[in-house]
């Protein structure tokens, strides 16, 4: 008798198991990154706690180097870890847009959604972000005067500096959408945070940003 029910529970255990379904190649549970070209990717889906839609571009910074050689025999891979322009495009549950941008120099890896912080209980206030200094230069067929605005580092992703839009707490005055018009005309942005430093070429980022719906709506 102890046989034969150990035979049934290794039965029944073998036809549980082969009950759950299998994970398929389309699984789309975890966003992927989609790399649109060779200094560019694309990141999208919708945060499960607070149900945001969201759209990240993530622009590579132009080598200080370029290659020796213009042949290439097979494209490089996406190099997340050089210093990186991140635009990001959201539209939470009540349907408020926003548009933000984030910069780092170098080796982070977190290209994840994170939520913007809300309290748990009416006590909860909101952390406080160390404020950088970055000089902004926009660069192109005229001269248009550097300028220093604030940036926040944010808490997730890590190492990542968010320009601090206007409103309590940011000293900036400008909007994104202005400097966006800026680089229109003026596409080479260059930050510059103390000895770090890198340059990019935004053409590809603002081409996108015109053509993706959620970054459309948002006046962008």
């Amino acid at each position: 008798m102890p046989a034969l029910r150990a035979l049934l529970a290794l039965t029944l255990l073998i036809i549980q198991t082969n009950a759950q379904p299998a994970p398929t190649a389309n699984d789309t549970s975890t966003p992927q990154l989609q790399t649109l070209a060779p200094n560019l990717a694309r990141l999208s889906g919708v945060e499960p706690t607070q149900h945001i839609a969201y759209v990240r571009f993530f622009l590579l910074a132009t080598p200080e180097s370029p290659p020796q050689s213009a042949a290439v025999a097979a494209p490089a891979p996406f190099d997340i870890t050089r210093p990186t322009l991140t635009a990001q495009c959201t539209q939470d549950a009540k349907g408020k847009l926003r548009f933000e941008l984030f910069v780092n120099f170098g080796n982070i890896t977190d290209t994840a959604f994170y939520p913007p912080w809300r309290p748990t209980l009416p006590t909860d206030f909101p952390p406080r972000t160390e404020k950088v200094p970055l000089t902004m230069e926009f660069l192109g067929y005229t001269h248009f005067k550097p300028v220093k605005r604030q940036f926040e580092k944010v808490l997730a992703p890590y190492g990542q500096l968010r320009y601090n839009n206007p409103g309590g707490g940011s000293s900036n005055m400008e909007d994104l959408s202005y400097y966006l018009q800026v680089l229109r005309a003026l596409p080479t942005l260059r930050l510059t945070a103390g000895t770090q430093s890198a340059s990019f070429l935004t053409t590809p980022l603002l081409a996108q940003l015109h053509t993706e719906p959620l970054c459309r709506a948002s006046g962008i």
